[in-house]
């Protein structure tokens, strides 16, 4: 089974049509991977839907404000009890 981070990269990969390889944990998801703010409302979307099924959250508007990297993402799931 895929980890948490290799699902959120490959949400990531598609949403952003980015290379997997750019996908780090470190990465800025606007400086690094190009995203603009409707990439990441599409992006906040996606992640919820990735991971309907383990968890029921929702990414509130507070929550997307402070996701800045992919580190901030995986920090957002485990906080949801994904890790």
């Amino acid at each position: 089974m895929a980890t948490v981070f290799e699902r959120v990269r490959d949400v990531v990969v598609k949403q952003l049509k980015v290379g997997a390889e750019e996908v780090t944990p470190e990465a800025n998801l606007v400086d690094d991977l190009r995203a603009d703010s409707l990439d990441i409302v599409d992006l906040t979307i996606a992640i919820e839907e990735a991971f309907s099924e383990d968890a029921e959250f929702e990414i509130r508007d507070e929550d997307a404000e402070n996701i800045h990297t992919v580190q901030d993402i995986l920090d957002f799931l485990a906080g949801q009890g994904l890790s």
